[in-house]
């Protein structure tokens, strides 16, 4: 009587489920599966284009001719190598032992709206501007100040809209300084910058 009792439950069961219309699995399937929700491919949505960070820009020129970097229009006029720079009747300037100046005639016209320091020796890294000498093996030669020398345009003040000149001076080998030709000036800031070629 148990084993026919038992069957019939099971035969009621079978019956029952069957009649409700949906599976087992149907039901389940509707329920929210938060790991099949998290294995769905994820439907394709528009995305912007990845955005480049410019590269830093270079402008190639010859001595005399004109440039801009930065707020500055700059114009390297002559490059020359000295071994001494005489400042009036009694004060010279002299390179260390074995070493000669090569110095950079140059004009700097300063295009901001307020007064800045040509070549400063702190500053923001992407507005200041730097100059360096590079030779063929690309090592760089940062330039000598000539303090209270009144031609020397390191750190010199220059006016909103003005143009100064004078010269900027590297302290560099003889070896090297003999090779003048084969050496680039480059002046500008960090991304705006120019490099003449000192023929």
């Amino acid at each position: 009587m148990q084993k026919k009792s038992l069957l019939l439950l099971t035969c009621t069961a079978l019956l029952l489920t069957g009649c409700s219309g949906n599976s087992l699995s149907d039901t389940v399937g509707e329920a929210s599966d938060p790991v099949a929700e998290t294995n769905k491919t994820p439907a394709a949505t528009a995305t912007a284009a990845p955005t480049s960070t410019p590269g830093p820009k270079e402008t190639s020129l010859a001595l005399g001719k004109k440039g801009t970097a930065g707020d500055w229009k700059i114009c390297a006029k002559k490059a020359s190598v000295k071994t001494k720079i005489n400042n009036g009747s009694y004060r010279q300037y002299k390179p260390g032992k074995g070493k000669s100046f090569v110095v950079i005639s140059l004009s700097a016209r300063n295009n901001s709206d307020k007064s800045e320091q040509f070549i400063p020796r702190l500053g923001y890294e992407n507005k200041m501007i730097s100059a360096v000498l590079i030779n063929q093996d690309k090592k760089e030669y940062a330039p000598t100040q000539l303090i209270g020398y009144n031609k020397d345009l390191v750190t010199a003040t220059v006016k909103s809209k003005t143009t100064k000149n004078g010269i900027i001076t590297f302290e560099i080998p003889k070896k090297e300084a003999k090779k003048l030709k084969k050496i680039k000036l480059k002046i500008g800031t960090k991304m705006d910058y120019l490099v003449y070629d000192l023929k």
